[in-house]
């Protein structure tokens, strides 16, 4: 125990993949949140999170993806979207199971955003909510015409290499020890297979192609000096479906919104909005 929040390691299974989750169970909790972390990182970059939402009697759950942090697989590689859809799944029906009587949301940041927004339209039990931050739709920065082509071609002959994602831990946030910290974490990684890569770029072509009922209400929210992940692909996505999904646009805020300098509003937002719909 730790004050008022009971935590609790524990390993689940899937097809493919031996995955690492924790919980953190509030003594009356008003709500539960299921956390979806993004590319190369891992649930223990979110303890921050975690504690503003336990602090106000909201349990979470939270899991390492397929080949991330402390969840098996080589890193950055996955065979298909479903490794993660079923990683999500996991994590979600066991917070389901164990607090019937409340509301269960979802929160994806990034990667996890764009995982979140396809399984919501595959579960046949809807969140409460859901909570979408600088998701995954469209990278700012592409592959060029060449490298796609022979993506493909590699992967139609079955070779799904890894490649380095080059990602700038200076883009993640204002805040400066964010990035120094990111790249001092060991369960932090920085390659993505070929499959990845196509896998959630092809997810977000999917996304942003044609309209859906998403069974839920969503809050999306993207900083407009994002660097990663394309601010107007979630302006686009959340006007498409603005009877779904509500938008919050951050005004300077880069890639990681719950690790700014003004992470304290930004964290109150969300928590503020998942307490008003439970």
């Amino acid at each position: 125990m730790f004050g008022e929040v009971s935590i609790e390691a524990f390993q689940g299974q899937t097809t493919r993949h031996e995955l690492f989750g924790k919980s953190w169970k509030t003594q009356n909790p008003r709500a539960v949140v299921c956390i979806i972390h993004g590319f190369g990182e891992h649930i223990g970059r979110y303890d921050h999170v975690i504690s503003e939402y336990t602090t106000s009697n909201i349990s979470c759950y939270g899991i390492d993806l397929p080949g991330h942090g402390r969840s098996n697989g080589k890193k950055g590689t996955v065979q298909s979207l479903q490794d993660y859809i079923l990683a999500v799944d996991f994590i979600y029906e066991k917070a389901v199971l164990e607090n019937k009587d409340l509301p269960v949301f979802l929160y994806g940041h990034s990667m996890g955003g764009g995982i979140v927004l396809r399984y919501l339209l595959l579960t046949s039990l809807p969140p409460a909510g859901a909570i979408i931050t600088s998701p995954w739709l469209s990278l700012v920065k592409k592959p060029n015409a060449f490298e796609l082509v022979l993506g493909r071609m590699l992967l139609s002959f079955g070779f799904n290499k890894n490649q380095t994602a080059n990602l700038d831990p200076n883009s993640l946030s204002r805040d400066e020890s964010v990035g120094k910290n990111y790249l001092k974490d060991p369960l932090v990684h920085n390659t993505a297979s070929i499959c990845l890569y196509f896998a959630m770029n092809d997810n977000g072509v999917y996304l942003l192609d044609r309209s859906f009922d998403f069974r839920t209400q969503i809050l999306l929210a993207h900083g407009t000096e994002d660097t990663i992940t394309d601010f107007k692909a979630s302006k686009t996505l959340a006007k498409r479906h603005h009877d779904q999904i509500t938008f919050k646009e951050w005004k300077d805020l880069k890639h990681e919104t719950h690790n700014e300098t003004n992470s304290y509003e930004v964290l109150n937002y969300y928590k503020n909005w998942i307490l008003d719909k439970s």
